[in-house]
């Protein structure tokens, strides 16, 4: 891990890619929480880009969230693409449906603006396939809570990046990480991870030649210097 000072540029390096790359997106409109969270599930399945295509085709295709609940996955799969990540997203996607309608008796979110945001959080976390960093990405990117989510893709770049001691999804890294880079900039921050990290930065034979962090980051610099030797 980077020392203080180095830490706090290293920060203001990554912030001021993910402003460059997403814009500062303060003035975007929130989403339903439901429909926020559908692009949560496919933007760890593929790029951001078509996550948002697959939400816009899923409710031209399907008269309401409902009718998807209902819907066999291959047939809601095949509505977005014939490739791996639609028929792993909508697997995904229609068990949350589901358990939300048995556990709730609803097909939305809505009331999650009703509870506080451990609440919340809370809630989203009992529906399968939802982890610690969707919730929160529900509460960011819908609630307009103030928190960083830490999928495993962006705590494993701030390690690499020297930010974090350890690449681990714990809430003290994710602590760790919103007092570096500061509120302003969690969301430009979270859709750089959702694309950038999630792309490049892989657990095995991470692509640092492609990466826009890679000379800024120790370990691609590493990885660069081995490639030439």
């Amino acid at each position: 891990m980077l020392a203080a000072e180095s830490r706090q540029k290293q920060a203001g390096r990554l912030a001021k890619l993910a402003v460059e790359k997403h814009g500062e997106l303060k003035g975007r409109k929130a989403r339903p929480p439901l429909n926020q969270l559908v692009l949560s599930i496919f933007y760890h399945e593929t790029s951001v880009r078509r996550a948002t295509r697959a939400l816009r085709q899923l409710k031209r295709t399907f008269a309401d969230w409902n009718e998807v609940r209902i819907s066999h996955p291959a047939e809601v799969s095949s509505a977005l693409s014939s490739a791996r990540w639609a028929r792993i997203g909508s697997e995904r996607l229609l068990w949350a449906l589901r358990e939300l309608n048995d556990a709730y008796h609803r097909t939305n979110l809505d009331f999650l603006a009703e509870l506080t945001p451990a609440q919340a959080r809370s809630c989203l976390k009992s529906l399968p396939t939802v982890q610690r960093h969707l919730a929160d990405e529900v509460l960011l990117l819908s609630l307009e809570v103030p928190v960083l989510p830490l999928s495993p893709a962006a705590a494993r770049m701030c390690h690499r990046c020297g930010l974090l001691q350890d690449d681990r999804v714990t809430v003290k890294n994710q602590r760790t990480l919103m007092k570096l880079f500061g509120k302003d900039f969690f969301v430009p921050l979270h859709m750089f991870f959702c694309d950038t990290a999630e792309r490049y930065c892989r657990p095995e034979e991470p692509r640092c030649e492609k990466c826009p962090v890679d000379g800024q980051c120790p370990t691609g610099a590493e990885s660069s210097s081995h490639s030439t030797s």
